[in-house]
């Protein structure tokens, strides 16, 4: 038997598909870290390969599994049988399965927690309890068990879902009387899984029953009865040219009264002087037909069947009612007459289907981006398809994983002896890192990869860190690529992602834009993947989510490595790992250091439209013209308030943005924090108005009035007095982004400013608007936080603000110097992109800091050099890895206990294992010790390879393991 998966096709002998007593592997979405073996049922034999999605029993409950591989034996005695086969194809391919091994080895995560990353949502079914009774002639005394009794002695069995809803029971805990009746005997609860909610979409349709010829001939019989038409009818059919009233009554079983109104209306004449009166039409033969429709108001039935008639394919019916005014009776009463067919068909869901995308040509490249292109050119036509072959899966262990013990000896070239690892000095032969400044033009080389990887037959997957940049993104990807992109992201309905899954599996599209869960579409042959903006925290997922806490550009490596194809890095600001792997020759440094601005003649025509003279200079050996980046102009906080300026906004940047806005440009205004103000406090007692759940100072929100918790969500209401001292003198301290609005407007009334951060935009499709508004320049200055940091494209903005260059640059995090520097590097980055230049003013109150420094001049290299010493004299990634262990529970004692318990464990471990490199720092409250009433304490491993003394060793509830962390706070 074959099983065809794509282009992959995997052998299943025919003695493994037909046998009775074959078993199957399977990985159930459960957070266990063992594949278990069932038993293949009679009725299923044949009709299971790996890949597929199935229904077990697991425990005393049932489950959704994926079935791994096929095998003759099982290594327990005892199987269940497979209860159900839910989906008539594989659900995830062979080189998904590898790859989730990999993960849930790399982050000791369990196996199906891996594969249900690779599922959209709503794949498995949520669990439920199905309620019948086993006594029903018992009447129990508590009032909540009499109600339980008594409905499903009516409706008979019940599931939770369906008591959740009953009216009968609305306000009443029936959870409680269920188990106390169950423990009785009186009823039974069976606990069940409910069936995946996504669906394929089906539409209604309606295609012509008739040959479309014959419409004409079946229009005198549409519409409603009529008497009048009947009598027309009848007369147009007599052979007599003047048939007596009678005959012509009699045939249309009508009345006098009837025909009287025909004469009305001049359509017949009665000649009453005849004896026995007569009748004729007094309008030729050829116009009764019209008539009929008229007077039977067929019009719109007729009209129907036309439409219908010019449709090789049944027709979507909402479309047909939008073009002819019909309703599904209408149709029904067609259909009843056999002149059309009613039935349905399958549609996608797809986010893109309603929205066009112009076609863009290529420009020409610069010389050093051709320099790049070379590069990665060579690599992917260096692909060769005879090489490529799905290798087989890995013949399994004896034993389930899990269940072997860890070796206590040091495996060779764990690095134990010495700083660096096996898997830092593994290189990949076709992975690049492009370091390009901001409008370097990166993206165009990203496009020229997508396009060659396209025309050998693969696909493509192009990532982006936030939902904000997908927008942009897709409509340069689309652009250039019609009808071949679609887009996935957290923001889709379930319906969407579903449809897109199921397109990619199908092969449909050939490139695919999304943020980090767009990894795992199941594209038949993935080419080519493209991390754009690669050092931000976005492709790590990270606790207290469900494990795995892959960071995508591992997995995309893994995936380019197993797939043979060619892997992207691109940033203006890259992670300094990436940078100094690329330094030891793991990835290959592809470099773009000058600032394209657009083609000579665009250029110029565009300077002589709008009067402005051009600021660009031309690039060597190209038509292209360049600019340098934006000047920064450092202001020292400190300064303003000796000087009497206690405003948020300094001296320098007020200026700057009356010129700005007194010109007609853009600004952008930077804070990294949202809200009012940072905190309240009472200025007698000293009081801080703090999170219930977190212990974090609330901000205050003008919108709504209210003080809100960034953690976890909780809102509270604007405190008139302290709750300590009841003082009225209750001080806003600190600024977010409503306060620079408010600010804004208070010193500008005259300019239109828009908010855009998590407050105001809260779905992909506002994130879209607050952008397309700027860009339409129905604003001028936009006030945000990192979102309008990220790789936006603003080319009317002259002027970035940053508000407080400071924020994050003192926090207890080993990476908090190189987020501050990228953040601002980047955002300094969106000024100056377009025909008129642009300048940052950049407000700090450490200007002597070296991160201010190297980013006011725009020194990545300076940073690096001096951030990448401190790392390596403190022993921190990238010299060695570190694993964090995070403890999280409702008692603050629980938490401290369970993480000195854990570093107890690790202690004796790596004292048994000779880890002599391996070092525990902690246990230790975390930085934000309490969020969403959870108190948190956590302990870091720190060596070569931190995963060592974990292999094997239980994860306990409560505890979180992440493999080389974004962020210790």
């Amino acid at each position: 038997m074959l099983w065809y998966g794509h282009d992959n096709i995997v052998s299943v002998p025919e003695h493994l598909c037909y046998n009775n007593d074959m078993y199957a592997e399977v990985a159930v979405d459960a957070p266990v870290q063992n594949t278990f073996h069932y038993h293949i049922p009679a009725e299923l034999a044949g009709k299971l390969a790996p890949g597929h999605l199935v229904q077990v029993a697991f425990g005393t409950a049932l489950q959704h599994g994926i079935v791994l591989a096929l095998h003759e034996t099982s290594p327990v005695e005892q199987t269940k049988p497979i209860h159900a086969l839910l989906d008539s194809q594989p659900v995830v391919t062979p080189q998904q399965i590898e790859l989730a091994r990999w993960m849930s080895r790399e982050y000791l995560s369990p196996l199906g927690a891996c594969l249900w990353l690779m599922l959209p949502p709503g794949m498995s079914g949520e669990r439920d309890v199905r309620v019948s009774l086993q006594q029903d002639d018992v009447l129990p005394d508590d009032p909540t068990e009499q109600k339980v009794v008594s409905l499903l002695q009516r409706r008979g069995a019940l599931t939770g879902s369906q008591l959740d809803g009953a009216r009968w029971l609305k306000g009443e805990h029936w959870q409680t009387a269920v188990e106390r009746l169950a423990k009785a005997g009186i009823l039974n609860a069976e606990r069940i899984l409910k069936p995946p909610r996504n669906r394929p979409k089906m539409v209604q349709t309606a295609a012509l029953a008739i040959n479309p010829n014959n419409i004409p001939y079946v229009a005198r019989q549409l519409g409603r009865e009529s008497r009048r038409a009947d009598i027309l009818e009848v007369l147009a059919a007599m052979r007599a040219d003047k048939p007596t009233v009678e005959q012509v009554l009699t045939a249309a079983d009508a009345s006098r009264a009837v025909l009287d109104k025909l004469a009305e209306d001049g359509l017949v004449t009665i000649h009453k002087d005849e004896r026995p009166p007569r009748v004729s039409l007094n309008i030729p033969r050829y116009e009764v037909d019209a008539r009929l429709v008229e007077l039977r108001k067929g019009d719109k039935d007729l009209h129907i069947l036309k439409v219908l008639a010019r449709e090789s394919e049944p027709m979507d019916v909402s479309w047909l009612y939008a073009q002819t005014d019909a309703k599904l009776d209408d149709l029904k009463r067609l259909e009843e007459a056999g002149l059309i067919i009613l039935g349905e068909k399958q549609t996608w869901r797809d986010s893109l289907a309603e929205r066009d995308f112009i076609p863009a040509m290529p420009p020409q490249l610069t010389l050093e981006q051709r320099q790049a292109w070379a590069a990665i050119e060579a690599a992917i036509k260096g692909w060769n398809p005879s090489s490529h072959s799905t290798p087989p899966p890995n013949p399994l262990p004896e034993f389930r994983e899990g269940e072997k013990p860890a070796s206590l000896t040091p495996p060779p070239n764990s690095g134990e002896a010495g700083r660096g690892s096996k898997k830092q000095g593994e290189g990949l032969k076709n992975a690049f890192l492009l370091h390009g400044v901001t409008g370097s033009g990166k993206t165009e080389i990203y496009l020229r990869a997508i396009e060659l990887t396209l025309a050998q037959g693969r696909q493509a997957i192009f990532l982006v860190p936030e939902i904000a940049l997908t927008a942009q993104t897709v409509r340069r990807v689309a652009a250039r690529f019609p009808g071949q992109v679609a887009v996935v992201h957290s923001g889709l309905s379930e319906g969407e992602r579903y449809d897109t899954w199921r397109r990619a599996r199908e092969g449909l599209f050939s490139v695919v834009v999304g943020a980090r869960s767009a990894l795992f579409t199941p594209l038949p042959d993935v080419g080519l993947i493209i991390l754009d903006e690669e050092h931000d925290d976005s492709y790590k997922q990270s606790p207290p989510i469900n494990p795995p806490y892959y960071h995508a550009r591992a997995v995309a490596e893994e995936m380019i490595r197993r797939n043979d194809g060619v892997l992207i890095l691109g940033s203006a600001t890259p992670d300094l790992e990436t940078v100094y792997r690329a330094g030891r020759g793991e990835l290959q440094l592809l470099t773009l250091p000058t600032r394209i601005m657009g083609h000579r003649v665009r250029i110029l025509e565009q300077s002589e439209r709008e009067g402005v003279a051009a600021r660009y200079y031309p690039v060597k050996a190209s038509d292209a013209l360049a600019i340098d980046l934006p000047p920064v102009q450092v202001v020292d906080m400190r300064e303003e308030l000796k000087a009497g300026n206690t405003s948020i906004f300094s001296r320098e940047l007020q200026t700057a943005l009356a010129q700005t806005l007194e010109r007609g440009e853009q600004a952008v205004l930077f804070i990294n924090r949202r809200g009012a103000a940072t905190y309240v406090f009472c200025r007698d007692c000293g009081y801080v108005a703090l999170c219930p759940r977190c212990d974090t100072p609330l901000t205050y929100h003008t919108a709504g009035e209210a003080l809100r918790c960034h953690l976890c969500g909780y809102q509270g209401a604007q405190p008139t007095a302290c709750p300590n001292c009841q003082s009225k003198r209750i001080k806003y301290f600190g600024a977010g982004t409503q306060q620079v609005e408010q600010a804004m407007r208070e010193h500008f009334p005259q300019a239109r400013v828009i908010r855009w951060d998590a407050d105001t935009a809260s779905n992909p499709a506002m994130h879209e608007l607050y952008l397309q508004r700027f860009i339409e320049r129905q604003a001028d200055v936009m006030v945000g936080t990192q979102m309008v940091a990220k790789g936006l494209d603003l080319p009317l903005v002259t002027l970035v603000g940053v508000v407080s260059a400071d924020m994050g640059l003192n926090l207890p995090d080993f990476r908090a110097c190189e987020r501050t520097f990228q953040v601002l590097t980047q955002v300094a980055g969106r000024a100056g992109r377009g025909l008129l230049g642009g300048r940052v003013v950049l407000q700090t109150y450490q200007p002597e800091h070296y991160v201010i420094k190297a980013a006011s001049r725009h020194d990545f290299s300076g940073f690096y050099e001096r951030e990448i010493a401190a790392r390596r004299d403190m022993g921190y990634p990238p010299f060695r890895r570190l694993v964090r262990l995070l403890f999280r529970y409702p008692n603050e004692g629980k938490a401290r206990a369970e993480a000195e318990r854990a570093a107890e464990y690790l202690h004796n471990r790596i004292e048994k294992m000779r880890l002599t490199g391996t070092e525990l720092i902690g246990p230790a409250p975390c930085f934000f010790n309490k969020v969403n009433n959870d108190a948190r304490w956590h302990l870091l491993i720190r060596a070569a390879d931190p995963t060592l003394p974990l292999q094997g060793m239980d994860i306990a509830r409560g505890w979180f393991v992440d493999i080389d962390p974004v962020d210790v706070l």
